[in-house]
């Protein structure tokens, strides 16, 4: 068994591992804020038997750890509870939500790699040039602005004015993709403008602290061509933390997507999260959540085990060493 195959399983390990605490923590969680759901569902006039035999027949008269072990299993099941506000499936209210929601993180990743790697190489080849001030000034400014503000400016510009979509009336995957992947498009741009420019700045200085280093002073002094150099060796190098950030930024897409979602009206997880929040509708709530740490974990997973593939140095061995 190779070190590499022997660490890709030590980290399915520890996501599955992750997962199970994350999900006990939340259940305990919700176990003590929501109180007595049966209570809240039917009303302060409800009668001591109607409360008795609501808890009867939503389970909520087990013991915890029943009810947990109950929970994980139909969570992995696709079976995540009945909601309190719709008396439905979770999975069959939350499913097309999830969908959305991934579609519109993708995009944005995607855009934001697309993007910002060439941006980070083109920034570095032009530092102290006269394109330097001008470019830090639009960077900084594209990270102070929050998506919010940029989604509310995107549907006033392209959805109003210029009718490219229709804020508040998302079509639907399944009803016109084509509309739908426009709408979701916009707002994966407003999620990508911020992060863009993050990544540009991190890659940005990742290269001038890679070319400052013994090893590239030694291949130009050999006379190498800096370009060739650049290329070959040191965006290699740089990719580790590249891979990494971006890690971090597609674990983050999910959560950040919840503002996007609600001002261009994409009906995704973020918007069904805010009012089952306000409803009080807590296996959804804590359904949701589960789903957005998995996200998270799984990012970060990804993440690590492509670095595993860039960089031969951080593979581990199979005696668990590093080389």
């Amino acid at each position: 068994m190779t070190g590499v195959f022997r660490y890709t399983l030590k980290r399915v390990f520890l996501l599955a591992l992750t997962m199970v605490l994350v999900s006990f923590l939340t259940f305990l969680a919700f176990e003590l804020v929501s109180g007595d759901p049966a209570r809240t569902m039917l009303g302060t006039e409800a009668t001591e038997a109607q409360v008795t035999a609501l808890q009867h027949e939503m389970g909520l008269d087990r013991p915890f750890f029943v009810r947990y072990f109950s929970w994980l299993g139909g969570f992995f099941s696709g079976n995540l509870g009945v909601s309190y506000s719709y008396r439905q499936n979770v999975w069959d209210l939350i499913g097309s939500k999830v969908e959305l929601s991934l579609w519109l993180s993708l995009m944005s990743f995607v855009i934001i790699a697309a993007v910002s790697i060439p941006l980070g190489v083109f920034s570095y080849r032009f530092t102290g040039g006269f394109f330097d001030w001008p470019r830090t000034t639009l960077n900084q400014l594209c990270m102070a602005v929050p998506p919010f503000f940029t989604g509310i400016l995107v549907s006033w510009g392209f959805g109003i004015v210029l009718r490219f979509f229709t804020p508040g009336d998302f079509p639907g995957l399944r009803v016109d993709f084509a509309a739908s992947l426009r709408h979701l498009l916009f707002g994966a741009i407003c999620l990508s403008i911020p992060r863009i420019a993050m990544t540009v700045r991190m890659l940005r200085s990742t290269v001038i602290s890679e070319m400052n280093k013994a090893y590239v002073r030694t291949a130009i002094s050999r006379g190498n061509d800096r370009k060739n150099v650049l290329m070959r060796h040191v965006m290699k190098n740089s990719m580790v933390s590249v891979v990494t950030f971006l890690g971090q930024t597609l674990a983050e897409l999910v959560g950040a997507g919840i503002v996007v979602e609600q001002v261009l009206g994409i009906p995704g997880l973020g918007r069904f999260l805010v009012s089952s929040i306000s409803h009080r509708d807590y296996p959804v709530v804590q359904a949701i959540v589960v789903i957005l740490a998995f996200w998270v974990v799984l990012a970060g997973t990804v993440a690590d085990l492509i670095n595993q593939a860039i960089d031969p140095r951080l593979r581990i061995t199979a005696g668990g060493g590093q080389r």
